[in-house]
C-alpha cells in the first residue's frame, strides 16, 4: 500500500460528513476537481473503495465506514494529544509571580486577572497574598517579580510607585443607624464598638492622631491586621470598622455599608519590584492591569498626594512594622 497523505484523509472525512464532492469543496475552499482527485489519489493508495456513484449521488461505502470511525476515534486523540502539548509548553514558559495584600486580594485581583487573561492567556500566574514586609522580603529574594503593599519600601535595592491613596470608610451593616448618613465623622465613633486595624498599621497610626487632635475618645472592641477582616466583622454585627474602601466595596452586595470618614485618614497602595532586575513584558503589562483595577476606586475615593501627606505628617511618625 502507498503512503498517503492528511489532506486525502481530511478531504475524505468532509467529503463523507457533507454527502457530495460539490458541498466538501465549498467547506475545504478548493475546486471539485481538486477534491475529486484528491479522494481518487487516496483511494488508489489504501486500495479501497469508498464511495460509489448511484444516479449522481455519493454512496459511503461499508469500507467508507470503517475508516471514517477509525478517524474519529484517532482525531480524539490528536485533540487529547494538542492539550498535553499546550500543557507542556505552558508549564516550561517563565511564570508571572505576583503578590498582594489582602485589602487589594478582591476585586481589584479579580480584574486584573480578567483584563491580563485577555491578552497573556497562557502565562502562568503565581499569586501570593501576604502582608506587606512579608511580600516586600519575596520580591527582594526573587520570589516575586511584582508586589502590592501597603506603603513606601524601607529595603534596599526595591523600587516603589504609588498607584494610589484610598480615603478611609466607616463599614457597618445596611441595617445600622449610621447608614442614614452620607458621611461619619469622627464624633460619631465615640460610644461605638470599633472594629480597627492593628496600632502599627499606618492608616491606624493617621487614626489614633485625628482622634487624638480632635479629642475624642474611643473604645477598640476588636483590633486585625487585615481590613476584609474588618468589613467581614463589620457586617456580622461585631462593631463599627474603619477600613480600605478597597474591600468594602466588595461587600456592599451582601449587605455591608461604608460612608467616608470625615478625618484625614488614609491607605497607600504601592507596587514594588527590585530595581536591579528586568521586567518582562508580561510584568509591565501586569503592572497596566493593576492600575487599570484601581483607577475606579482612585476616582471614587482618591486622596490627593499634598493631602495626604500632610496627613501622615500629623500622625504617623514612627513605627516601623506596617502590615494588612
Amino acid at each position: 500500500m502507498s503512503t498517503f497523505t492528511l489532506r486525502q484523509v481530511e478531504t475524505f472525512r468532509t467529503i463523507y460528513e457533507t454527502g457530495s464532492v460539490t458541498a466538501a469543496a465549498r467547506r475545504l475552499d478548493v475546486s471539485p476537481a481538486t477534491v475529486s482527485t484528491t479522494l481518487a489519489a487516496l483511494e488508489q493508495a489504501i486500495a479501497l473503495r469508498l464511495f460509489e456513484r448511484v444516479r449522481q449521488r455519493l454512496v459511503r461505502t461499508p469500507e467508507a465506514d470503517l475508516l471514517y470511525e477509525e478517524i474519529r476515534r484517532l482525531n480524539v486523540g490528536l485533540e487529547a494529544l494538542g492539550r498535553k502539548i499546550q500543557v507542556i509548553r505552558g508549564a516550561g514558559q517563565p511564570r508571572l509571580r505576583v503578590g498582594t495584600i489582602h485589602a487589594y486580594a478582591g476585586q481589584v485581583m479579580m480584574q486584573a486577572l480578567a483584563r491580563f487573561r485577555r491578552r497573556y492567556a497562557d502565562t502562568p500566574i503565581y499569586l501570593q497574598v501576604r502582608d506587606s514586609n512579608t511580600l516586600r522580603d519575596m520580591v527582594v529574594s526573587g520570589e516575586l517579580d511584582l508586589a502590592l503593599v501597603a506603603d513606601e519600601s524601607e529595603l534596599q535595592g526595591l523600587r516603589g510607585h504609588c498607584l494610589a491613596r484610598l480615603a478611609a470608610v466607616a463599614v457597618f451593616p445596611a441595617t445600622h443607624a449610621l447608614a442614614r448618613l452620607d458621611a461619619v465623622g469622627l464624633a460619631q465613633l465615640a460610644g461605638q464598638p470599633l472594629i480597627l486595624l492593628n496600632s502599627e498599621d499606618g492608616s491606624r497610626r493617621r487614626l489614633d492622631a485625628a482622634l487624638a487632635a480632635a479629642k475624642v475618645d474611643v473604645r477598640a472592641a476588636i483590633e486585625t491586621p487585615y481590613s476584609s477582616t474588618v468589613c467581614q466583622l463589620a457586617l456580622a454585627g461585631h462593631g463599627l470598622g474603619i477600613a480600605n474602601p478597597a474591600t468594602a466595596v466588595g461587600l456592599e452586595a451582601a449587605g455591608l455599608a461604608y460612608r467616608p470618614l470625615q478625618a484625614p485618614v488614609h491607605f497607600e497602595c504601592y507596587m514594588i519590584l527590585h530595581g536591579e532586575r528586568p521586567l518582562s513584558a508580561a510584568g509591565k503589562y501586569w503592572a497596566t492591569c493593576v492600575r487599570a483595577a484601581l483607577a475606579p476606586l482612585a476616582e471614587r475615593f482618591g486622596v490627593p498626594a499634598g493631602a495626604a501627606g500632610a496627613a501622615g505628617a500629623a500622625g504617623a511618625a514612627g513605627a516601623a512594622g506596617r502590615r494588612r
